[in-house]
């Protein structure tokens, strides 16, 4: 039974709304499927941010020199740190591989870790900590440090670039607006 005021071309019409929108969901679900496609592929990038979900995970990559680095944006040494480290993931490409932890955006890993200075370097192979250092002792023995501990690992194959998924075509489609608080439907009226 339709409700006083609409007609069955005023239903239709809602109808046909409601499956516009499921369209448009469709198409914002595969596009976030995408997203996060390009995000387990950035992830293979060899500095990236980690937190305790993703932790484990990058410590344990094989056949690579993991270098963690417990951070602050507030430290000045880290500040110096920073690019030190960048500068020699640069130097062996395929084979170190850094990941830098904010300790004031992940206290808790922090705390698990027993950080208790920054800038906390601590250095992996196959999953397990093969050497640490707190402080910036040096552009020169930081450097001197990688280059000793990424000796003997081979670089790795470049990765195959992940199946090219077809961007979204543009559509004439419109963009889903909010709408107006006191929106209701053609023929109805407020009393």
């Amino acid at each position: 039974m339709l409700m006083p005021g609409f007609s069955l071309l005023t239903a239709a019409a809602l109808f046909t709304g409601c499956e516009r929108v499921q369209t448009l969901t469709k198409k914002l679900k595969v596009t976030r499927e995408s997203a996060s496609t390009a995000a387990v592929a950035a992830s293979s990038d060899p500095v990236t941010a980690i937190d305790a979900s993703t932790y484990a995970d990058f410590v344990s990559r094989k056949n690579k020199l993991v270098i963690v680095d417990f951070y602050a944006d507030w430290c000045g040494p880290c500040k110096q740190m920073g690019p030190v480290l960048e500068k020699a993931v640069a130097a062996y490409p395929g084979v170190v591989c850094l990941g830098k932890v904010n300790v004031d955006q992940a206290g808790q890993l922090a705390a698990e870790q027993r950080v208790n200075g920054i800038p906390d370097v601590r250095f992996f192979k196959d999953g397990k900590q093969v050497d640490q250092f707190v402080g910036f002792p040096g552009e020169a023995a930081v450097l001197q440090k990688i280059d000793a501990l990424a000796k003997g690992i081979a670089p790795a194959a470049p990765a195959a670039p992940p199946p090219a998924t077809p961007a979204p075509a543009a559509s004439s489609e419109p963009k889903i607006q909010p709408m107006k608080k006191d929106w209701l439907p053609p023929g109805m009226e407020k009393r």
